[in-house]
């Protein structure tokens, strides 16, 4: 009994075991006929869990992948055991409580499953790539890039939701969001500094100490913020989310393709509609709705339209037009955080300093508008293209 439970605890925790397949034979082999397992009430995946049956050389490994990423692998001969072996099933009996483990339908061939497959792990291996950075919190890039790949990974779950289940891409989503929830506000303050403090030096000298104390008050922010994206970046939802994109897509049932490349033409004929719907003088909000339809619609491109010039075109559009919304964005967010600052702070010279800042914010938001016009034709042009 002690040598199968030693046998049965032969995890690994190297760096090719958390990292993406090397060898293509092996991952053409996981991808045409992984099936996992979990019972009916999707326990496993609820704690983060995976269990996988791949086939191997002159039989099956049976794969569990905890969610702190340790891997315990069983193999068995042949190719007929289509039942979790016991020293696997024996770590599972108090999360199963006597449920019986039942396969999901494999994820096939099909090249929109696939894709999706592989740009979902993508991102993972970003998030992955900029965590420790994103803790460290010495360079903001990381936490962006951290940031854009949680991002593009709800984009991509979006953009597919008709094809997958409802209840593994809901539970996926929410980890996403609360995720999201802890990331945005460090973002926003990191993203704020830079341009407060490129800002200050246009400033007379009079107002340099006030800026500084100004620069103060918001790391002292940011520190709180970080605080509590730390708290999240250590929790079981985080962890979770990771073992969830690891795995693969869990498909609706009755589904048998992923069509993306029609999905990416109906999230753009939303943007069409949703842009329509604007008017002469959209205000910032409808504005803000706009940036984040159009990060959707490139997302989603990314993940479906093949390569080629059109498709290059088309999302250099959506970047320029998604960069401009993006500083419209980060002067509303700029102006009413600073405008906030000045009311807060008792000091008369950091209120002066704050509301100088803000004011600026309103003519940068005005400049970034005159150009929006002409960036949407370019997109909607290379839009029509690609029908």
């Amino acid at each position: 009994m002690e040598a199968v439970r030693a046998r049965a605890f032969e995890i690994s925790q190297s760096e090719d075991a958390a990292g993406p397949v090397e060898n293509w034979l092996q991952a053409e082999r996981e991808l045409t006929v992984v099936h996992d397992y979990d019972t009916a009430d999707r326990d496993l995946e609820r704690l983060g869990m995976t269990l996988s049956r791949l086939p191997a050389e002159a039989g099956v490994v049976w794969r569990l992948v905890l969610p702190r990423g340790e891997r315990v692998e069983e193999w068995e001969p042949g190719n007929q055991g289509l039942a979790p072996p016991g020293a696997v099933t024996a770590l599972l009996d108090a999360v199963v409580a006597g449920k019986a483990l039942l396969p999901s339908p494999p994820l096939g061939t099909d090249p929109g499953a696939v894709r999706l497959r592989e740009m979902l792990q993508e991102q993972r291996r970003s998030m992955l790539a900029h965590d420790p950075g994103a803790r460290v919190g010495s360079d903001p890039e990381n936490l962006h890039q951290h940031r854009v790949a949680a991002r593009r990974a709800r984009a991509f779950l979006r953009a597919a939701r008709s094809s997958l289940d409802r209840g593994w891409r809901r539970a996926l989503a929410a980890d996403l969001r609360h995720l999201g929830a802890a990331t945005g506000p460090v973002r926003d303050i990191d993203v704020l500094l830079e341009h407060v403090d490129g800002e200050l030096q246009s400033l007379g000298q009079d107002d340099h100490a006030a800026g500084e104390l100004l620069l103060a008050a918001l790391r002292r922010e940011r520190e709180a913020a970080r605080e509590r994206l730390l708290d999240v970046l250590d929790g079981e939802a985080y962890r979770r989310l990771l073992a969830r994109l690891q795995a693969p897509p869990r498909l609706a049932e009755g589904v048998e393709s992923v069509p993306l490349r029609r999905l990416a033409r109906e999230e753009f004929r939303r943007l069409v509609a949703a842009v329509e719907r604007l008017g002469a003088e959209p205000g910032e909000e409808a504005l803000h709705g706009l940036r984040i339809a159009l990060k959707r619609v490139r997302y989603t491109m990314e993940l479906s339209a093949p390569e080629g010039k059109r498709r290059r075109r088309f999302l250099a559009a959506a970047r320029d037009l998604q960069d401009l919304l993006g500083e419209h964005q980060d002067a509303v967010t700029a102006e009413q955080h600073l405008r906030a600052l000045g009311v807060s702070d008792t000091t008369t010279a950091i209120a002066f300093v704050a509301g100088r800042l803000a004011e600026r914010q309103r003519a940068r938001r005005e400049i970034t508008r005159r150009y929006l016009p002409a960036a949407w034709k370019r997109l909607r042009r290379s839009g029509a293209d690609l029908d």
